[in-house]
């Protein structure tokens, strides 16, 4: 994606049901934008030109997760009838074919604009699921970021789809619930073999979805204290590292898990079946 000169890229472009041309320079890129995506499309990221699904997230921990937790959200139950076993299947191959991409950070804009602006009435983008933490507390207005980004879809005029999850904080203390506890410390004890005691003050706290999310910060910006009014010790842990201990922890069916309502709309958001007329379906 040169920065000198942007060339028309061959895409399947809505509402068109054959590939289209769609002119990169038309999108009104600016060139502080263009240099940015020349930087980060490199040979696997450079798939967000070609896709009409795409997920966009802010880091590695989601990108690791949500394939566990698509698996979650959308394998067909025991007792399925072949109807619905077959639709399982379907929106999981489509969830697979769904291009992920980390945008490292809250930079959301530029790639909406690619995937979401229209050209000449048709967009790159048919559906765009973005997932994103609000980084304030559950009872706290959201920031005006997030109500700048969906907007712009709208403001745009495009005929694609953005939905829009955000996490109340940040993943981790989204991930808590009292059915999760068994998975999430499996996890957390395969980072840190031998911090049972720790594990309990996370428990034990007034608030254990935060003191669970301030396991993965530095000692120095924690807030959370225990029984004797203290920081709670303890190294953080890697988020990337606990997102894959957790995705293998939950590959196993046995184990309970409830995915975060804000993650399971995203990922059936994004893995709907469109309508014959190329229309998406609720």
């Amino acid at each position: 994606m040169p920065t000198h000169k942007m060339r028309p890229y061959m895409i399947t472009a809505i509402p068109a049901k054959e590939p289209h041309p769609l002119p990169i320079p038309r999108l009104r890129l600016s060139s502080d934008r263009v240099r940015h995506l020349d930087r980060y499309l490199d040979a696997t990221k450079s798939a967000l030109l070609f896709a009409s699904r795409a997920i966009l997230v802010e880091g590695i921990s989601e990108l690791l997760l949500l394939p566990a937790l698509a698996e979650r959200v959308l394998t067909a139950g025991a007792g399925a009838n072949a109807l619905g076993a077959r639709e399982a299947f379907e929106a999981l191959e489509r969830f697979f074919g769904t291009t992920r991409v980390i945008v490292d950070g809250v930079g959301f804009e530029v790639y909406l604009r690619v995937l979401l602006a229209p050209v000449d009435g048709m967009s790159l983008g048919r559906r765009v699921a973005l997932i994103t933490d609000t980084d304030v507390a559950p009872d706290q207005p959201e920031p005006r970021r997030l109500q700048s980004l969906r907007a712009l879809p709208l403001r745009w005029g495009s005929p694609g789809e953005l939905h829009l999850a955000a996490a109340p904080r940040t993943l981790e203390p989204a991930l808590w619930s009292v059915n999760n506890i068994t998975a999430l410390k499996a996890a957390f004890l395969r980072c840190a073999p031998h911090s049972q005691e720790r594990w309990e003050q996370v428990v034990q706290a007034a608030d254990p979805a935060l003191a669970f999310g301030e396991l993965f910060i530095p000692k120095t910006n924690r807030t959370v204290t225990g029984a004797g009014g203290q920081i709670l010790k303890g190294t953080e842990i890697s988020k990337g590292r606990f997102a894959q201990e957790l995705a293998d922890v939950l590959a196993e069916p046995a184990v309970k898990f409830t995915v975060p309502t804000y993650l399971a709309d995203a990922i059936r958001f994004i893995t709907a079946a469109d309508s014959p007329t190329g229309v998406s379906a609720p």
